[in-house]
Formats: structure tokens, sequence, C-alpha cells
């Protein structure tokens, strides 16, 4: 559970924060004590967190637009900033899943991918630089445990989250001098919207979910909230000297040998 009051005063981006994860950072930072900019693709669900920040007497800010779009992705930026007072972490979260054959794949579908899970993280810290060097602030970066191991058809999505891992650490290196930490997280299977329209594509959905939960050590699927949680202690005094890695959570996947 997130401590109530851990993130007091603190003043937080979240990118795709409309649904799955990105939604569930958005409830965490809040309840503990966060104030909260968010963006998504569409306003679906926005309100409701709007009415529940603010009702706890948070600040918020909801923008929608394409993520790709990098004008709109610099006026958010700056948005951010005006309404909050400053920034103390970024949460790259958005992006999509782009699952193609090696072979497969088109130059199209490589430039979409990284236009939606990587580029956008890239430009937005370097929006944001100037102030979480103010802040002595965090990047977080979502990537997934496709960065390290992946699976036949997984291509360009895996090579995506790879760059965002070499981002992370690129980011920790350059922006370390400045008191700026960068994180990249690594989640597996997480129970979100997408991972929902993946079962769907399943000849038998619930079975393909059910034999998903079966494969995982602790017999279910992550669920949004687990990532969200750490994260946020991430962000606390917690993680204070964490920064160039990558925390992978996925229930205990890695752990077995196939």
């Amino acid at each position: 559970m997130v401590t109530e009051g851990a993130l007091h005063g603190q003043r937080v981006v979240v990118t795709g924060g409309t649904s799955g994860i990105g939604r569930a950072v958005v409830l965490a930072a809040g309840e503990a004590g966060a104030d909260v900019a968010f963006c998504g693709h569409s306003a679906e669900g926005a309100d409701d967190l709007i009415r529940h920040l603010s009702e706890r007497g948070r600040q918020v800010l909801f923008q929608t637009f394409d993520i790709a779009d990098e004008p709109a992705l610099r006026d958010f930026a700056l948005q951010a900033q005006q309404a909050l007072g400053g920034i103390d972490a970024l949460i790259n979260n958005a992006g999509t899943n782009f699952f193609r054959g090696v072979l497969e794949a088109t130059r199209a579908d490589i430039a979409r991918c990284f236009e939606v899970d990587f580029y956008p993280a890239w430009a937005l810290s370097n929006a944001l630089f100037p102030a979480l060097k103010v802040s002595g602030g965090i990047v977080v970066n979502v990537a997934s445990v496709h960065a390290r191991r992946t699976q036949p058809g997984s291509f360009p999505y895996n090579a995506a989250k790879a760059a965002l891992v070499a981002l992370t650490q690129a980011q920790a290196l350059d922006w370390g001098p400045h008191g700026v930490r960068a994180v990249a997280i690594a989640p597996g299977l997480i129970d979100t919207p997408l991972a929902e329209r993946w079962f769907e594509t399943q000849s038998d959905p619930a079975q393909a979910r059910a034999e998903a939960a079966e494969r995982q050590p602790l017999r279910r699927l992550g669920r949004s909230e687990d990532v969200a949680h750490l994260i946020v202690s991430l962000l606390s005094r917690a993680g204070g000297f964490l920064t160039g890695t990558t925390l992978t959570i996925d229930g205990g996947v890695g752990a077995r040998l196939e």
C-alpha cells in the first residue's frame, strides 16, 4: 500500500495516465500526497481521476493529445510546470504494443513504434530536465521484460523497450551530477487493457488468460497497482540512491529456467 503523505508536496507528471499502469500511478501518487499532471490519447476515464484527486485537495492538470505529436508534448511540459509550480518526477509510461516478426515488420511499423514507445520519453525528459534539475527530481521510464528477454514475433516492441533502458542509463550518467535520477521499470504480464486486447485475439480468451496466470509463480497476473506502488516508492526517500538501473517486476517469471 502507498503511505499517505509519502509524496506530500511533490509535483508529478505521468504520460499515458488514463488507463492501465499510468492510471494506477496517477491515483497512487495523488493518494500519497502529490499534485499530478497527466495526459492521455483520449479523455475517457480522465474525469473520474480529476475528481478523485481534486476532492483530496490535489492540484491536477490533464491534457489529451497524440503522444507522438512533439509540439503538443512540449506544450504539455510547459503547462505542467506552470500548473504545478515545478516538477519533481516524470513517469514516462505512455506506449503501445507493436508485435511483428523481424521479417514481417516494415520500416513504417518500426518508425511508429519508436514514435510512441521511445521518442516521447526522450523528448519530454529533455523538456522537463531544467525543472527536474531545480528540484533534484527523478525520471522513471516504463520499459518491459521484453527489453532483456523476448519472444518470437515481438519486434519492434522489444527494440523500443530496450532503447528505453539504454536511455535510462544515459540519463543517469549525464544528469546524475545535476542531482537528477533515472530508473527504468520492466513489468512482466500486467492485467491492463492492452493485455486484455491481446487475450481477446486468442481463440479462447478465458483459457488464454487462465494459462497465462498459471505460468506465473504467484499464479496470478500482475496488477497495475503492483507497478504503481513500486514507482511511488522510487519517488519517495526510499529510492534516493537508485539510479541508472532497471527494476524487474514480473511476478518471478524471470527466475525460471526454460
